[in-house]
């Protein structure tokens, strides 16, 4: 099967540039979270280092693959569970954060766990107005706008990937030493992580920078061979992981 990566844009940062002192900023942590096969829940903390206070839309849509394997986004509808409901949701969908202060949502998960599923969480800061569910008063969005009236305030949300483990996790790794290269395979049912993956040079000298790379249930990636190549990383499956190192006489 063709490679699959996880190929999708999680820090989707959109702002509004500024020039005024009193902004909120925030900052959400990890960008991949996951609810493992055991659980139905993960408490997101997202914390506010800026010197005014963020009024936070927590907005989920669900990533699904088509038949090309291309992920397409389709909006879920964030409401209180119920026993019909079959999906991700966040309490509360709005959360209020003071200046460098912290607040909580929890992501909640509920329905069909037969596979995996993945969701895009975006953490949206917003001017207040009257459509919104900060239950704020006329008097109290009025106060708000004027202290960042003196200039255009600095509004940047971030997208998280949210992977939910299906209620019965097979985790199946394989990694083949070729010709050419090296192949790290998910021939399981549920997302694996090479952590702090790290392309150096020859006896492991000369490293890149660390990164993750996700794979999908059923694919794989190829790293090319030669005695001036080495890598290294955490293999992590579920609760479980240990360090791999490719190339290395």
């Amino acid at each position: 099967m063709k490679k699959v990566m996880l190929a999708l844009v999680c820090c989707a940062g959109f702002s509004l540039s500024s020039v005024q002192a009193a902004a909120p900023n925030i900052n959400v942590g990890s960008l991949f979270d996951f609810i493992n096969s055991d659980k139905g829940t993960f408490l997101k903390r997202v914390r506010n280092s800026g010197d005014a206070t963020a009024f936070v839309r927590v907005e989920i849509s669900e990533i699904v693959y088509d038949a090309d394997r291309k992920p397409v986004e389709q909006p879920v509808e964030n409401t209180r569970l119920g026993e019909d409901k079959d999906g991700l949701v966040a309490s509360p969908a709005r959360l209020i954060i003071p200046a460098n202060s912290q607040q909580s949502a929890r992501l909640l998960y509920s329905g069909d766990r037969t596979h995996e599923k993945y969701y895009r969480v975006r953490f949206v800061p917003a001017m207040p107005d009257k459509s919104d569910d900060f239950s704020l008063s006329t008097e109290e969005r009025d106060q708000y706008k004027k202290e960042m009236s003196a200039g255009v305030s600095i509004m940047t949300g971030y997208g998280t990937i949210v992977v939910v483990h299906p209620s019965k996790a097979h985790f199946a790794t394989d990694i083949k030493e070729g010709a050419d290269g090296y192949t790290v395979s998910n021939n399981g049912n549920s997302t694996i992580v090479l952590d702090g993956f790290k392309a150096c040079g020859a006896k492991g000298k000369n490293c890149q920078p660390g990164r993750q790379i996700h794979l999908l249930p059923q694919s794989s990636q190829t790293f090319s061979k030669s005695e001036q190549h080495t890598y290294e990383f955490k293999l992590i499956e579920g609760n479980q992981e240990k360090p791999v190192r490719l190339g290395f006489k």
